[in-house]
């Protein structure tokens, strides 16, 4: 019997299962003998676009029913090695101990991580990369008031003016405030970055705005800040500053997992070249989704590491995969559709259409938004097999203009 394994159970993986799943069912009979796995360490999904809230109800959640009910089984382990000629990887397993999983198709949909600090900085630094991280931070900020009152006690440092560090800096901003005014004490909050400008890969459309945010939320921004180093008494700056800060968060860029490139070309991210079909270039059995691909998503822009790219990806990765075994002909990915939406904390949030990320909304209508996607339009659906893949569905978005999707986004709001 043919096989479909996807390593990754993040957006990407579970959309690529679900994909797969799909596929194996309007294919009929041709397909119904493909086995659908999914090779992951846990299969609890966690929901990184959430990671820097306060209030998050939850960061992951078991979508291990899903996958049953989508009839895709599970392999608790990690792919750390690709054999692509005898189509088979290496599983490190719970127990340490390894075997090797055959395929006949492989989504790599493993995602991606924090670019590391130095290791030196590392025991006085926060991440925001999973779910123990998000926990840590939570700890960490709510056992402040039990520290000694000192000008630092509410201090915050985030390096790395990117999306996460945006969000983070500015959420830190209303919970050290917060906080800080329980005691009489005041808080800060000081965003570093070596770029010119907050928020700088996100364009000319939003900086304005994202200024403005910043300066609402007495965040304040360093620009062109270069590190000497990290450590107890806070950032050492090359120019000889010191910044101090009881907490110090790393939010300095992203790189897709590392096995991407021990079968195919990568770009600086890590992320791999893959075609129209996201088929790995020179590998006709592998497929890449999510932070791990670097494909194509509208006539010159590329996918970004992002939720927004992930799931679409996920879906077609999955459809082919499987398309590819029961002898159909592969389905074409394309996303015209691009929004950015921010939470800026006390600022509200952000939301932009188009890839040039002409500003459309701010304040709180904008964060309304964002709460919509984060609280439900990632959220993984039922763990019922009709409707979960109804959802995986592969038939993208169409683009709109700026009054179209402002106006479908009054109606989603509408529904709250």
């Amino acid at each position: 019997m043919a096989r479909v394994l996807i390593a990754g159970a993040g957006f990407a993986g579970m959309w690529a299962a679900l994909g797969a799943a799909r596929a194996r069912r309007d294919l009929g009979a041709a397909a119904a003998d493909i086995h659908i796995d999914v090779v992951a360490p846990t299969p609890r999904l966690c929901l990184k676009p959430r990671l820097y809230e306060r209030h998050a109800a939850a960061f992951e959640t078991d979508i291990a029913p899903l996958l049953a009910a989508a009839n895709v089984g599970y392999v608790a382990g990690t792919v750390e090695a690709i054999d692509a000629p005898a189509g088979r990887v290496t599983v490190r397993m719970p127990d340490s101990a390894t075997r090797q999983e055959a395929y006949d198709s492989l989504v790599l949909a493993m995602g991606s991580h924090t670019v590391p600090p130095p290791a030196a900085w590392r025991a006085h630094i926060r991440m925001l990369d999973s779910t123990a991280d998000a926990l840590d931070l939570h700890r960490h900020v709510t056992a402040l008031p039990q520290r000694q009152p000192s000008p630092d006690r509410y201090a915050a440092a985030v390096i790395g003016a990117g999306f996460t560090g945006l969000e983070i800096a500015t959420e830190l901003a209303g919970w050290l405030g917060d906080l800080a005014r329980e005691s009489g004490e005041a808080a800060r909050v000081v965003l570093l970055d070596r770029a010119a400008s907050a928020g700088a890969t996100l364009g000319e459309g939003p900086r304005e705005a994202i200024a403005e945010a910043l300066a609402l939320t007495g965040v304040s921004f360093r620009a062109a800040a270069s590190i000497r180093r990290v450590g107890p008494e806070g950032i050492l700056l090359e120019c000889g500053e010191t910044i101090a800060a009881a907490t110090i968060v790393w939010a300095a860029g992203m790189r897709a997992h590392p096995l991407g490139a021990t079968i195919g070309h990568t770009d600086t991210e890590g992320r791999l070249s893959v075609d129209v079909m996201l088929r790995v270039n020179g590998q006709p059995r592998i497929f890449a989704a999510g932070d791990m691909a670097k494909a194509a998503a509208a006539p010159g822009h590329a996918t970004l590491m992002s939720c927004q790219h992930a799931m679409p990806t996920g879906r077609t990765a999955g459809h082919n995969a499987l398309r590819v075994l029961a002898g159909a002909e592969p389905i074409t990915y394309a996303q015209p559709m691009y929004v950015t939406c921010l939470d800026l904390g006390p600022a509200g949030g952000l939301v932009t259409h188009g890839w040039e990320r002409s500003v459309l909304w701010t304040g709180a209508e904008a964060k309304a938004v964002k709460r919509i996607i984060n609280g439900r339009i990632i959220a993984p659906p039922p763990a019922d097999a009709d409707r979960a893949l109804q959802a995986a569905d592969p038939t993208p978005l169409p683009a709109v203009g700026p009054e179209a999707l402002a106006d479908r986004w009054r109606a989603l709001l509408a529904t709250v």
